[in-house]
């Protein structure tokens, strides 16, 4: 379209009438009033000629004084292609993750029989080799696990069951429990909230444990993991802060996107990328919060209600 056909008319009546969508008029009077700017905003739309397309918008109000005050900078992508990919990838992941679960549980059976029927007067080499195995194959179950998980996040499966429970008492047992799989690192814990959550206690026991493992792997280099419990308004609020490596301050920002590694740490670090993403869905399906903050003696935080 020219000047002619563009100047001077409203944006809904461009063209044939195509962006006269409920949404984006929703975004545009609604949203961005208040909410400047507005970013990664999807709109869904059959169109009459192209069919059923998905759009990413990104939508600024111009506030500057000067020739393009009061003016409104969008930016529309097509992500139609994009989401169909990474829907397949959902779909492969959650087909691979049930396939690889149901042989690792046979051989995790074998090992546990071989170890029952181990004979005597065996050789130590032998001893150290089976539980190399025995670690290797428990590594391997978190992994699928954590890929589960996340396949029923993709597809809004994953399950919460609340109730009640000692949010001081499931920090210090995870803590503990944590503590006794690591010779490196000592976690010190300090604060209490004195709060009984309402909440799964099981998935906030996942994030914890997450968080924990990412601080002891990050940080080779010291000896110390630092907790923090405490309450802020009908928050509690938990921390976890490492003297680590860190993290910069581009890379922040996609941290708790999945599959997403800083280039710095992919040859030095094993891992996928998935972690955080799934300790970031819990907390969102618990109405919370979790962020970072990176730099030298600095960690994740993260908040949630409990009342």
């Amino acid at each position: 379209m020219n000047s002619q056909e563009t100047i001077g008319r409203k944006f809904y009546d461009l063209g044939n009438h195509q962006w006269n969508i409920e949404r984006l008029k929703e975004l545009l009077i609604k949203i961005l009033p208040t909410n400047n700017p507005v970013l990664d905003f999807e709109v869904e739309h059959d169109f009459p000629h192209i069919g059923k397309k998905l759009m990413l918008l990104n939508a600024y109000r111009v506030e500057l004084e000067g020739q393009y005050k009061d003016s409104i900078l969008i930016a529309i992508e097509d992500i139609t292609e994009r989401r169909e990919i990474e829907r397949r990838k959902d779909d492969f992941l959650s087909i691979a993750s049930h396939e690889l679960k149901t042989p690792l549980t046979s051989i995790k059976g074998f090992m546990q029989m071989l170890k029952r029927l181990e004979p005597a007067g065996l050789p130590e080499q032998y001893k150290v080799i089976f539980e190399k195995v025995n670690i290797a194959i428990d590594r391997l179950g978190s992994l699928i696990t954590d890929l589960l998980d996340v396949s029923r996040i993709q597809s809004g499966n994953i399950e919460i069951h609340k109730e009640l429970f000692d949010f001081d008492k499931m920090v210090s047992e995870t803590i503990e429990q944590m503590q006794s799989t690591t010779l490196t690192h000592k976690i010190i814990v300090t604060g209490a909230t004195n709060a009984r959550v309402f909440a799964d206690e099981q998935q906030l026991v996942q994030v914890l444990n997450n968080l924990l493992a990412n601080a002891i792997k990050y940080s080779p280099d010291s000896n110390e993991i630092f907790v923090y419990i405490s309450t802020v308004s009908d928050y509690v609020k938990l921390s976890v802060r490492d003297t680590g490596v860190g993290i910069n301050q581009e890379d922040q920002q996609r941290i708790f996107q999945r599959f997403f590694r800083g280039a710095e740490f992919q040859k030095k670090f094993a891992g996928m990328g998935i972690g955080l993403y799934i300790c970031e869905q819990i907390i969102k399906n618990h109405n919370g919060t979790i962020w970072v903050e990176s730099e030298r003696n600095q960690g994740l935080h993260l908040i949630l209600p409990y009342l």
